[in-house]
C-alpha cells in the first residue's frame, strides 16, 4: 500500500512540474517575430504617450496679479504683527508663499516685470485687501 501511495504521489508531482510555467515546451514559447511585434507595440505606445504629453497645454502660471496682491498684503500684516520677532515673521511669510505654491524668486520676478503704473494700481488693491483681512492678524 505504501508503494502505491509513493508512486501516485511521485506521478502527481511529475505532472504538476511538467505543467509548470517554466517547463513549457518550445512550441509554447513566443517566437522571435512575436517578441519583435511586442517590442514594436511597446515602443509605439511609448511614442503616443510622449506625443500626448507634448500636446497638453502648459499649466497656467502660479503667479498672477491676484496672488501678488494677496501675498503682499499678508506679508505686510505678518511683518507688522511679528515686528519684534523677525524669525517668526519670516516663517509665517514663507508659509504664505507655500500656500500659493510659489517661491520668493517667482514673486520677485513677477514684481520686477510690473510697470510703475500697474504697480500703483495694484498697491491700491493691496491696501483694500489689507483692510479686508486685517482682523486675521490681530
Amino acid at each position: 500500500m505504501k508503494k502505491i501511495f509513493v508512486i501516485a504521489l511521485v506521478s502527481w508531482a511529475v505532472l504538476i512540474l511538467l505543467n509548470a510555467p517554466g517547463c513549457k515546451t518550445s512550441s509554447d514559447k513566443p517566437t522571435l517575430d512575436e517578441l519583435e511585434q511586442s517590442r514594436l507595440e511597446a515602443e509605439q505606445a511609448a511614442e503616443e504617450a510622449a506625443k500626448a504629453a507634448e500636446q497638453k497645454p502648459p499649466p497656467p502660471p502660479k503667479m498672477n496679479e491676484d496672488v501678488y496682491v494677496e501675498i503682499t498684503a499678508r506679508s505686510v500684516l505678518i511683518r507688522d504683527k511679528y515686528k519684534d520677532d523677525l524669525t517668526q515673521a519670516e516663517k509665517e511669510v514663507e508659509a504664505v508663499y507655500e500656500k500659493f505654491g510659489v517661491t520668493f524668486m517667482e514673486y520677485k520676478d513677477f514684481q520686477d516685470k510690473l510697470t510703475p503704473q500697474r504697480l500703483g494700481e495694484l498697491q491700491r488693491k493691496i491696501n483694500d485687501f489689507i483692510q479686508k483681512i486685517i482682523n486675521e492678524y490681530r
